[in-house]
C-alpha cells in the first residue's frame, strides 16, 4: 500500500517538472522566435532604440 503513495507522489513531482520547463520556455521567448513576425514586432516595441528616443528614460545633465 505504501507503494501507491510513492507512486503518486512521483507522478506529481514529474508533472510539475513538466509544468515548470513548459512555463521556462514560454517566458524565456524560445515559442515566439519560432516566429519572425512576432520576433521583429517584439524588437520594435520593446528594443533599446524605441527606449531611448522615449523621453522618460533619459535625463538631462
Amino acid at each position: 500500500m505504501i507503494w501507491l503513495l510513492l507512486l503518486i507522489a512521483a507522478g506529481l513531482i514529474v508533472l510539475s517538472i513538466f509544468f515548470e520547463r513548459k512555463r521556462r520556455r514560454k517566458s524565456n521567448g524560445e515559442i515566439e522566435k519560432e516566429d519572425p513576425a512576432a520576433l521583429k514586432e517584439m524588437y520594435d516595441s520593446e528594443g533599446a532604440g524605441t527606449k531611448s528616443a522615449d523621453p522618460k528614460h533619459s535625463k538631462n545633465l
